[in-house]
């Protein structure tokens, strides 16, 4: 089969087509053919040697959306030629937090500052034509749902409405979402919005309110044009947001801090801007302010998440896509100033 591969840490430079071996099904496993696999920074992150234990030639992607071909054995409940999306975190379905529900938080992922277990991290991924996972993973589609929207709600579909869950997010509640237009940032909005809240966006790309608008922002503050925390505090007859959606981390947390009203919560999901940042304590106790961290989401999320998009609640949003071969251009594309929701690649 044609897969990418990372044959070194150079960057996505260091992608490459590869022939490979197709996979085949373990007991309790499936074998997918992939239709499309979304675009991450985890992937990129993978190609610059954040984890340097990564064995090389390694197959990246963990965003996965396609067709049953192969059934281990054990396997129950699925089917040959079943459109599915793959839960993108391993679990072990025997800890307290799976048999509560909370696959997310499984005891088997150490949720070190390294990694967490995933597909596609350390095992290979969807950049290629077939894939093996857990049966486990596999999530059968609703009917009629299109295996494009379902690639794009694998991750950043799921990761955002763990992150709203985690938020406690309730109806009249003022939001803002930092990170607006990038693929978790509009699914912030959209699901905010649905569930009555009334949200604020940030974003470095002027060019791009109108867009934020029309999934449900209020208010777009663009970066460079305004002081954050200022302009929010007006806004809000100078209370503050009660919570702060963020996917940037970082830099982003001191800024945020400083748009929380009283009894605020700040939920972050990941760490672009930086992995450690520089904060004043003295609000957290004076305004009874809570920093709530959210990693990606469960089987039951996900699930949600895709009734959500099939019954048109809430919708994708794809920038680009494109085919196995790009990878490299595909991957480059996360940093691009023009980018507005999700990068996929159309596999097979």
């Amino acid at each position: 089969m044609r897969a990418v591969q990372i044959h070194s840490f150079n960057g996505p430079e260091s992608l490459r087509i590869a022939t490979v071996s197709e996979p085949h099904a373990a007991p309790g496993e499936v074998v997918i053919k992939v239709a499309f696999c979304g675009v991450n920074p985890v992937d990129r992150s993978q190609t610059t040697g954040r984890w340097q234990w990564l064995p090389l030639p390694h197959i990246p992607g963990s965003e996965i959306a396609g067709t049953i071909v192969e059934l281990g054995t054990g396997v129950s409940g699925l089917r040959i030629g079943q459109p599915v999306a793959a839960a993108f975190r391993i679990f072990c379905g025997r800890c307290s937090a799976c048999l509560e529900g909370a696959d997310e938080a499984c005891d088997a992922d150490p949720h070190s500052t390294e990694a967490p277990i995933m597909i596609g991290l350390p095992d290979n991924g969807g950049y290629a034509e077939y894939v093996a996972i857990p049966a486990a993973n596999a999530i059968p589609l609703p009917d009629g749902m299109s295996l494009t929207d379902a690639c794009v709600a694998t991750l950043d579909g799921v990761t955002a409405w763990h992150e709203i869950e985690r938020a406690r997010l309730r109806t009249g509640e003022r939001v803002l979402v930092t990170g607006a237009t990038g693929g978790l940032g509009t699914f912030f909005i959209q699901m905010a919005y649905q569930r009555g809240a009334t949200v604020y966006a940030f974003t470095g790309k002027p060019e791009m309110v109108g867009k934020l608008r029309e999934l449900g922002a209020q208010e777009v503050i663009v970066r460079g044009q305004e002081n954050l925390p200022d302009r929010i505090l007006q806004l809000t007859q100078g209370q503050g947001v009660n919570v702060v959606l963020d996917s940037l981390g970082g830099t982003m947390i001191p800024t945020a801090l400083a748009c929380l009203a009283r009894r605020g919560r700040l939920v972050y999901c990941g760490i672009l801007t930086g992995a450690t940042t520089e904060i004043n304590l003295a609000p957290f106790y004076t305004k009874q302010l809570e920093l709530i961290g959210s990693t990606g989401g469960s089987r039951r999320d996900l699930q949600q998440v895709l009734n959500a998009i099939a019954h048109k609640e809430i919708t994708t949003n794809i920038w680009q896509q494109y085919g196995l071969e790009e990878a490299s251009t595909a991957m480059q594309g996360l940093n691009d100033s023009t980018r507005f929701g999700k990068i996929i690649l159309s596999i097979s």
